[in-house]
């Protein structure tokens, strides 16, 4: 029973901000999709930030050095302390991002239900927008490898970081890509194997819930508003900062982790948001649940 509390203890926090997007949701105007898709990026960033305090995810940070810092000092109630990079000698060095979901195989089973359960309720939400969202490519295979391409371009940064670039890529060994290896224990720790299947099948859908608002309502929406072929390019770039901005609470207020949480967001959106442009929201989800996916299970 101890390993339901944390969950169930986090649906009862979110659940009267729920209901009150719900109602407000359920009263606007039909045509009012715009103040539609704020509610629901409002609400959806409010239940995604519980997430911290009840532990069910972890941010931390690790020195330049390969040493643990204080931000990757985690308290009890899942937060980090505030993190810098490291300027030794007028040099700088970037710090190191990781991240981590709870072990519990019973809330992470709960938690892609519930996953699912809040995009049914976002596409039924926004239903008369439905039309304008490019859910795949012509192909949805092609999406789908496009989608890995993805998750490839947003490993990079993290195998450079981690000193693992040459453990997948050894022709890049003894070239200034090769960096000392940070071990897994000091950015977040090993992950249980039994887990590991259901953490990715969590990956896919909790990201499915962020891909279906933002690279889904809220860019097809921005792209019907912005006219010339510019406009494309212009909404992706708006649905990127959106959701970067997204994460200004979660970085500074909750987690501590401060630029780098926003730096990885940002770059995380442009992708996404580029992929959904011709393969839409089955590519970038596969871009975004993939890669965090390798984040959080400590596979590079």
């Amino acid at each position: 029973m101890e390993n339901l509390e944390p969950w169930v203890a986090y649906l009862l926090t979110v659940l009267p901000g729920v209901l009150l997007v719900g109602i407000i949701v359920s009263l606007l105007p039909r045509q009012a999709h715009g103040v539609r898709i704020l509610m629901l990026v409002l609400g959806f960033i409010f239940v995604r930030d519980a997430m911290s305090p009840h532990g069910l995810w972890t941010f931390g940070m690790v020195d330049p050095s390969g040493t643990v810092g204080p931000s990757g000092m985690v308290g009890p109630s899942g937060m980090v302390g505030p993190s810098s990079a490291s300027t030794t000698a007028g040099s700088f060095e970037l710090p190191v991002l990781w991240l981590r979901f709870t072990d519990d195989p019973v809330a992470l089973l709960v938690m892609t239900v519930a996953s699912l359960a809040l995009a049914a309720a976002i596409i039924f939400a926004c239903r008369d927008l439905r039309w304008i969202v490019l859910w795949t490519g012509p192909r949805r295979w092609t999406s789908a490898l496009v989608g890995l391409a993805g998750v490839v371009v947003i490993a990079l940064p993290f195998l450079y970081l981690h000193g693992t670039l040459v453990e997948w890529f050894p022709i890049l060994d003894g070239t200034p890509f090769a960096r000392p290896a940070i071990p897994v224990e000091q950015r977040g720790g090993t992950v249980a194997a039994g887990v590991v299947v259901l953490l990715a099948v969590f990956a896919l859908c909790g990201n499915l819930v962020e891909e279906v608002l933002f690279r889904g309502f809220l860019q097809a929406h921005l792209e019907d508003h912005l006219p010339g072929r510019s406009g494309r390019w212009r909404a992706a770039l708006l649905s990127a900062l959106i959701f970067a901005a997204g994460h200004l609470f979660l970085a500074y207020n909750i987690t501590g982790v401060g630029w780098p949480l926003l730096a990885f967001t940002l770059f995380e959106g442009l992708v996404c948001a580029v992929i959904a442009m011709r393969h839409g929201v089955l590519g970038a989800t596969v871009a975004h649940g993939g890669a965090i996916f390798l984040l959080t299970s400590g596979l590079i």
